[in-house]
């Protein structure tokens, strides 16, 4: 009886292919390479096109060449001075991150985009509602601690410097860029990278490698550090919670999104190295190991301990859903 042997091009391809399709691990280094290349080459590319139209239209009403092509480089580098400027800016960085997550979902994934848990119902929303309650819940815990303690105090509130329409205008922009921030950066670690993970090594390796992943992102941020990666890596984890309670990204988005609104636009802290704003102007006076100094909160104990309170609460929650639908189903 002919026995077929193994060749060493059919072994090499069961190490990089499995079911028709790349292994697991090997799309995600694909992923994080090729498509942060992609990114960051779409958002250059829209940037230098928006560029080219604004420089057009400072040309057309009469502007120097050499004043408008400051304007421009002005405009492009430092794109959030201008609320429209940055709001067009946000527009092409979601269209372009979104766009790399649908590619290499359909290209290299072979499955469609909703399957990364993005079903559109009429959960969806209240999903997302839920999780944005959840986080802006938490951050008045963290605001109320930080004054209990003395850690923080208040200095002044937005209306005693700004009209009320400076105000709305600020927190709708403030709310929108943190929208879009949350659903694209969800739609990466806790959506692309976490569950193609999940698929080649399990759910709780895929958890901490994808959380790890999210914090090393934030490695650059002003003010980061090694208790600012470790604060961002447990709030990997938290949101990685929140997918896994629902099995949906919609819950985890709308978290991440109130996460980084109610933190800077509601509350006035630092956002990861970033100043925001907020509706009040406060003084920090804690200690950086429970404040989290020039990074914020995030790099904290004091906001690393309501983390971890959350995340408790969200795997409580989860195991009462499949609880709920086991009964169901059985019922």
């Amino acid at each position: 009886m002919n026995v077929p042997q193994a060749t060493p091009s059919r072994g090499l391809k069961r190490f990089f292919v499995r079911d028709g399709r790349l292994r697991a691990g090997w799309r995600v280094v694909l992923y994080i390479v090729a498509g942060r290349l992609m990114q960051i080459f779409g958002i250059v590319f829209f940037a230098a096109m928006l560029g080219a139209i604004i420089g057009a239209v400072l040309l057309a009403q009469g502007v120097a060449a050499e004043d408008a092509l400051m304007r421009v480089g002005a405009m492009i580098t430092n794109p959030f001075e201008s609320p429209l400027i940055g709001l067009i800016f946000i527009a092409l960085y979601a269209f372009v991150s979104v766009g790399v997550v649908w590619t290499f979902r359909r290209a290299i994934d072979k499955r469609p985009l909703q399957t990364l848990g993005l079903q559109r119902d009429r959960a969806a929303f209240k999903e997302f509602a839920a999780g944005f309650a959840f986080a802006v819940a938490a951050w008045v815990v963290i605001f109320a601690a930080s004054l209990a303690l003395g850690a923080a105090s208040i200095v002044a509130f937005a209306w005693q410097t700004r009209d009320a329409f400076a105000i709305f205008g600020a927190l709708a922009f403030g709310l929108l860029l943190n929208v879009c921030v949350g659903i694209v950066e969800e739609m990466d670690a806790r959506g692309y990278v976490l569950q193609n993970l999940a698929e080649g090594v399990g759910a709780l390796p895929a958890i901490l490698i994808s959380s790890f992943y999210f914090g090393v992102l934030h490695w650059l941020n002003p003010g980061a550090g090694a208790a600012s990666t470790l604060g961002i890596f447990v709030a990997g984890i938290l949101l990685a919670a929140g997918y896994y309670a629902t099995r949906r990204l919609w819950f985890p988005m709308g978290m991440h999104a109130a996460w980084n609104f109610a933190q800077g636009p509601l509350f006035g802290f630092p956002v990861s190295g970033t100043a925001m704003g907020g509706l009040t102007q406060l003084k920090i006076t804690g200690a950086e190991w429970l404040m989290g100094g020039a990074f914020g909160p995030e790099a904290g104990a004091l906001a690393l301990a309501v983390e971890i309170g959350m995340i408790g609460i969200l795997i409580w929650w989860g195991r009462r859903n499949r609880t709920q639908i086991n009964t169901e189903e059985r019922g």
